[in-house]
């Protein structure tokens, strides 16, 4: 398709171009034209008004064709943009879907044993596949009448075990996917927001990802997944599957 535009713009340039020489060519033609005929002196008001239209016509002309060149030339450019960017989000997308497996979850939560070594299996087996900085699971707990997410297990956490991190129903942004039953995606998190830390240093992931587990309507838990790379919509969907798997598999135990 782009080879087609450039080769019409190729022709048109050079049609542009044999339209100025013929101007010139028939400007000059038209100035010879009393000499040719030997006409005496005092011709050249006449001609004069004949000299001016024929150049304003010509002169509107070139204008009128180097507008449209550059036009022609500003859509084969904004193809070859658009064109260039429907490849990218095409092999972005294709990437996704073969880089991720719901079978590699469902053999992780099969060999897995207890809530706890569940909720490990399955957050592992999604964080590996999405090539995901941190991962967090939270299993809901009732207290006092009041409902919480607690953290019962994580992925790449600087945490001591014995840490107790918990958000009640609303608050922050696992409380309200936990009130809500919602899936949360954020594509913009603020600098120092979350810490990946290692023994290279520490970064902060730019994308988050939080999905509710849900078990015939009612969220059992809370699924966390910050990432430094986007998080493609088929890898949204796969997180969703996987938390279905996940959530089954922990009212079971």
């Amino acid at each position: 398709m782009t080879g087609i535009l450039n080769d019409r713009y190729k022709i048109s340039l050079m049609l542009a171009t044999l339209f100025v020489l013929g101007a010139g060519v028939t400007l000059y033609l038209i100035y010879s034209l009393p000499g040719g005929l030997q006409l005496a002196r005092g011709y050249e008001p006449e001609f004069l008004n004949v000299y001016i239209a024929i150049g304003v016509t010509f002169l509107i002309g070139a204008l009128s064709l180097n507008n449209a060149l550059r036009y022609k030339q500003e859509i084969i450019v904004f193809r070859d943009r658009a064109l260039e960017d429907s490849l990218a989000q095409q092999e972005a997308a294709q990437a996704g879907k073969t880089t991720i497996s719901l079978e590699t979850v469902t053999a992780s939560l099969t060999h897995a044993k207890g809530e706890k070594e569940i909720l490990q299996a399955g957050l592992q087996a999604i964080c590996k596949q999405l090539d995901a900085g941190q991962g967090a699971v939270y299993r809901i707990v009732e207290e006092d009448g009041k409902r919480f997410a607690e953290l019962k297990t994580g992925y790449a956490l600087s945490l001591a075990e014995s840490t107790v991190i918990r958000f009640e129903f609303g608050e922050g942004l696992i409380g309200q996917a936990a009130a809500n039953g919602t899936t949360l995606y954020v594509d913009d998190v603020p600098e120092g927001y979350i810490k990946i830390v290692s023994g290279l240093g520490s970064a902060s992931p730019k994308f988050l990802l939080i999905q509710a587990l849900k078990k015939t309507g009612q969220v059992v838990g809370i699924l966390e997944i910050a990432s430094f790379n986007s998080i493609s919509e088929d890898q949204r969907k796969f997180v969703e599957e996987a938390a279905t798997l996940i959530a089954d598999k922990i009212t079971q135990a």
